[in-house]
């Protein structure tokens, strides 16, 4: 053997020791980057972290584990606060987890209403662009924050996304002038929302009221006419969880063998009240599970009371907001200009 070939063969078996070395490296650096769930949070350090607890049993578990969990549920609610980001981020990830193990997914949220449908099937096919659906579809001021990501996903992997609420001008009419107005909806838009609201359901009539008392919604109004707006403003809530419901249990009939995860804000499903105790009358036989947000006091020692426990499967908790206003006459002030501009907002029916 020559010279040459000798060093030839040293070289290249330099090369391979540094080749097989590059590998190891990329292999372990690909391991200590790649993106985990979490599974133990202990301390709530940013808004974008939660914590995941079995209502059942008070303990914490992964998303992983909780899609797991849910995989013969045939609909999620998974209440929010509007706007928070560890909600928002937890959606995303539970549908994610979920899309993983059954693909046959539907997303159901309060956010549209029916009548966007057609403008939302549009935008999933490809056939508009985002500011369209923001304009066209009456997208919520916070959509690009807050549900861009978690339509997106749904966009690319093909999942079904249903506008599941009553149109905002229903929902306006019949917290203005009560439920008869429903009967003035033109026939080309009844389909658009529920017809018939039971208003007789005492436990969440009298959730509901109590939490109208407390954000003073009364205004100096007199008893008489106080009572009678506090009852139309409840049957413009019982409008958007029938709707919802309803809106469910067509999407079901339309994607037999689906599962459903409904996105609405936490009132309508905390207790198991609103949504889905219209939807269980629906379907009686039906496997639910009900999801809670809990803004916590301690971050860094996150836990949830009993009471709280009593309002969902699971709950997840959540860094509290920043107070929106320190300044009582500021916070009164803004409440006011809420109102006004509200009321400003015609009933067209």
């Amino acid at each position: 053997m020559t010279w040459y070939s000798t060093h030839s063969k040293g070289r290249f078996m330099q090369k391979k020791s540094k080749l097989a070395v590059l590998i190891i490296l990329t292999i372990l650096a690909a391991g200590c980057t790649s993106v985990k769930p979490i599974t133990n949070i202990t301390t709530l350090n940013t808004l974008y972290q939660y914590k995941i607890i079995d209502s059942s049993n008070k303990k914490s578990l992964s998303v992983i584990k909780l899609a797991e969990n849910l995989k013969s549920t045939h609909v999620i609610f998974m209440g929010e606060f509007h706007s928070h980001q560890g909600a928002h981020k937890l959606q995303l990830d539970l549908l994610e987890a979920l899309f993983k193990q059954n693909p046959n997914m539907i997303l159901s949220m309060e956010q549209f209403g029916r009548d966007a449908q057609p403008i939302l099937d549009g935008y999933l096919a490809g056939k508009y662009g985002e500011n369209t659906l923001i304009d066209d579809a009456n997208a919520w001021p916070n959509y690009k924050g807050s549900y861009r990501a978690i339509v997106e996903f749904a966009k690319e992997q093909k999942i079904p996304v249903i506008a599941a609420n009553a149109p905002a001008m229903f929902v306006r009419c019949v917290g203005r002038k009560g439920v008869e107005v429903l009967q003035s909806i033109p026939e080309e838009q009844q389909a658009w929302s529920a017809r018939k609201l039971d208003l007789e359901n005492e436990k969440y009539k009298a959730k509901f009221m109590s939490f109208m008392t407390e954000s003073g919604s009364r205004h100096g109004q007199t008893d008489e006419v106080a009572k009678k707006r506090m009852m139309n403003t409840y049957a413009a809530q019982l409008l958007r969880d029938t709707t919802m419901a309803e809106s469910i249990d067509q999407a079901m009939t339309q994607y037999p063998n689906h599962q459903v995860i409904h996105l609405n804000g936490s009132f309508h499903s905390d207790g198991y009240l609103g949504t889905v105790a219209v939807l269980e009358s629906m379907q009686p036989d039906l496997v639910t599970s009900v999801m809670s947000p809990v803004m916590v006091a301690d971050p860094k020692n996150p836990a949830a009371t009993e009471e709280q426990y009593a309002q969902g499967d699971y709950l997840y908790l959540l860094k509290n907001m920043p107070a929106r206003y320190i300044d009582k006459d500021k916070s009164n002030a803004s409440i006011r200009k809420l109102i006004t501009s509200r009321m400003k907002k015609k009933c067209e029916l």
